[in-house]
C-alpha cells in the first residue's frame, strides 16, 4: 500500500460477527497486509489464520490502548454491519461508548491511525416513497433519519465524519452494504427465514438487491487495499422482483396484506423477533436499485450477480442433516459455510436437489387453514386466485370459500 513499505497495520472491529471474520479472512490473504489485528467482545467461532485476536470487555474500552501499542494505521469497523445482519438495532444504540472508544483512537495525540472504514448497510437509506427508485453514492439519506435502525447507522457515520473533523489527516471511508446473502439472509430476507409464510403487499412486488457475502468481505478489503475515500455502495449486479428472490431462496409467500396492511406485518415480525420491523415493512413497498459503478470504477468486480448470490444461498441450506426420522438437524452456519465453500470437501452433497422452489406450496395446509381466518375478505380473495393458479389444494379453497360466504 502507498506509503507504508512494510505493509498496512489494520484493526477490524466485531471479528467475531459472521461478516467480520469473512473479512479479516480476506486481509489475512493480502500480501501488502502486514498484520491483522481482529476485536471483539466475545471470541470467533474458529480460529484465525494469521490475524491476532484480542478479546476486549463491553464498551471496546481498551481499544486505544490496542491501536497505540500495534502501531494500528488503519481501522475497519465493522460493528454497524454486523448488527445489521442480526437487525438488531438495540445492538447499533448501545455501541455510542464503542463509538466515542473509536473516535478516541483516532484522534488521540500521538495516534498512527491515518485511515478510518466505516461499514454499515443501505438501510441507512431507509424505505420511504419518497427516495427515487434507483439510490447513489449522492443520494442524500433522509434527514432526519425516519427510524431506530436508520437513526443507529446515522448516529455511527455522523461520529465518524466528527473524528474526521477534528483529526485533519484521518482520512474516512463510508462502506455501505446491500443485504448481505450466504447460510443466512439479512433483512427482509431474514425476515423470510424465520416466518413460515411470508405475507407481502397486494399490488406491490418490489425489487430486490443483494451481495454475496463473500462479495461484500472481497469489497471492504478492496477499500482496505486501494486506499479509497468517500461512499461507497456494494451491491451485486441485477435486481429481482421480491417474489423472484422468495422463489431462488424457496421461502414461501403470498399476497396477503392491502397496501395500509403493512403495520400488521410489522406486529408479525416484531412476535417472530424481529426489533427493525417498521424498516423491513417499508421494504416490502418500496424497494430500491443500488448503484455500484462508483465501485466498479475502483477496479472491483463482483463475482455472483443478484441472482446467483440468492442461488449459491439457496444451494448451501438445502445441505442439512437429518439426526433421525422426524427431527431435523438445528441449522448451524459455519458447519453450512464449511459444507458449501471449503476445498476439504470431496463430493457434493447427496442430499443437495437443484428443484425450483416450493414457493407456497410448501406451507402445511393445516398451518395455512389456521391463518385464513386473520384475513379479510381482499387479501382471502388475492390467496385464492394465488392458491388457484398454483397448487390448487381442494381444502384451502374450500375454507377460503366458506370464509367469504360468511363475510
Amino acid at each position: 500500500m502507498a506509503g507504508m513499505s512494510g505493509g498496512a497495520r489494520v484493526l477490524v472491529t466485531a471479528a467475531s460477527s459472521r461478516l467480520g471474520a469473512l473479512v479479516v479472512g480476506e486481509l489475512e490473504r493480502r500480501p501488502d497486509v502486514e498484520t491483522v489485528i481482529a476485536v471483539d467482545e466475545r471470541p470467533p467461532a474458529a480460529p484465525f489464520g494469521a490475524a491476532e485476536f484480542v478479546r476486549l470487555g463491553a464498551g471496546y474500552a481498551q481499544l486505544p490502548r490496542v491501536a497505540r501499542a500495534a502501531a494500528v494505521d488503519v481501522l475497519v469497523d465493522m460493528r454497524a454491519a454486523a448488527a445489521v445482519a442480526r437487525l438488531d438495532d438495540r445492538a447499533l444504540a448501545a455501541h455510542d461508548a464503542i463509538t466515542e472508544r473509536i473516535t478516541a483512537a483516532c484522534v488521540e495525540p500521538g495516534s498512527t491511525l491515518r485511515r478510518l472504514v466505516t461499514v454499515g448497510s443501505v438501510h441507512r437509506y431507509g424505505w420511504h416513497r419518497d427516495l427515487p427508485a434507483f439510490v447513489t453514492e449522492d443520494t442524500p439519506p433522509p434527514e432526519p433519519p425516519r427510524g431506530p435502525l436508520q437513526r443507529a447507522l446515522a448516529g455511527i457515520e455522523t461520529e465518524a465524519r466528527g473524528a474526521v473533523e477534528r483529526h485533519g489527516s484521518l482520512e474516512l471511508a463510508i462502506v455501505r452494504l446491500a443485504d448481505t446473502v450466504g447460510p443466512a439472509g439479512t433483512g427482509l430476507l431474514q425476515a423470510a427465514d424465520r416466518l413460515p409464510l411470508l405475507p407481502t403487499v397486494l399490488g406491490f412486488d418490489p425489487p430486490i438487491q443483494v451481495v454475496h457475502e463473500e462479495d461484500a468481505a472481497r469489497a471492504v478489503a478492496h477499500v482496505v487495499r486501494h486506499e479509497l475515500t468517500g461512499t461507497y455502495l456494494v451491491a451485486a449486479d441485477g435486481t429481482l422482483s421480491l417474489s423472484e428472490a422468495l422463489r431462488e431462496l424457496e421461502r414461501s409467500y403470498a399476497p396477503l396484506l392491502p397496501p395500509w396492511g403493512v403495520g400488521l406485518l410489522a406486529g408479525v415480525l416484531q412476535r417472530a423477533g424481529l426489533r427493525t420491523a417498521l424498516d423491513l415493512a417499508g421494504q416490502l413497498r418500496h424497494g430500491r436499485g443500488l448503484d455500484n459503478r462508483r465501485l466498479k470504477a475502483s477496479g472491483f468486480s463482483f463475482r455472483a450477480t443478484t441472482r446467483e448470490a440468492l442461488r449459491a444461498a439457496s444451494g448451501v441450506r438445502r445441505r442439512r442433516r437429518v439426526l433421525h426420522p422426524g427431527e431435523p438437524a438445528p441449522y448451524e452456519p459455519e458447519v453450512e459455510a464449511f459444507l458449501r465453500y471449503s476445498p476439504s470437501v470431496r463430493d457434493g452433497d447427496p442430499n443437495a436437489h437443484d428443484d425450483a422452489g416450493p414457493g407456497i406450496g410448501a406451507l402445511e395446509v393445516d398451518a395455512l387453514v389456521a391463518l385464513l381466518p386473520s384475513l379479510d375478505p381482499e387479501a382471502l380473495r388475492a390467496l385464492r386466485a394465488h392458491e388457484d393458479a398454483g397448487p390448487a389444494r381442494r381444502r384451502i379453497l374450500d375454507e377460503i370459500d366458506l370464509l367469504l360466504q360468511r363475510s
